[in-house]
């Protein structure tokens, strides 16, 4: 059963507050031989969001709403997850976190 695409799980339901737990592909994930790998860019009502590992290998959370603009990252230099990569990601009106799912209450300090 194939994976549904991240932007097909933000919708006109969630898209001002929520949160979604993801695996990304690691091949595109940990290719350093592609600069920029876009998982999600989408744009429902008001609300903007990406999820793209930029080229100083970050993996970057964007979530957009009116005229505010968050931000969260993940440096692949410093740390890698040894059993997976699942993904949390969560937004609302004045926030936006981006952990990975296998550390117990990792988003909790944000």
């Amino acid at each position: 059963m194939a994976m549904p695409k991240l932007a097909d799980l933000i919708d006109e339901y969630n898209h001002i507050k929520g949160s979604i737990t993801y695996k990304l592909d690691p091949k595109k994930l940990f290719d350093k031989t592609t600069p920029e790998v876009v998982f999600c860019e989408k744009t429902v009502g008001q609300s903007y969001f990406s999820l793209v590992r930029n080229p100083d290998f970050e993996i970057v959370f964007t979530y957009k709403t009116g005229d505010k603009t968050y931000y969260s990252r993940l440096d692949l230099n410093s740390f890698q997850p040894i059993y997976d990569t699942h993904l949390f990601l969560s937004w609302g009106p004045d926030h936006c976190e981006l952990c990975w799912a296998v550390t117990p209450g990792c988003c909790e300090n944000f």
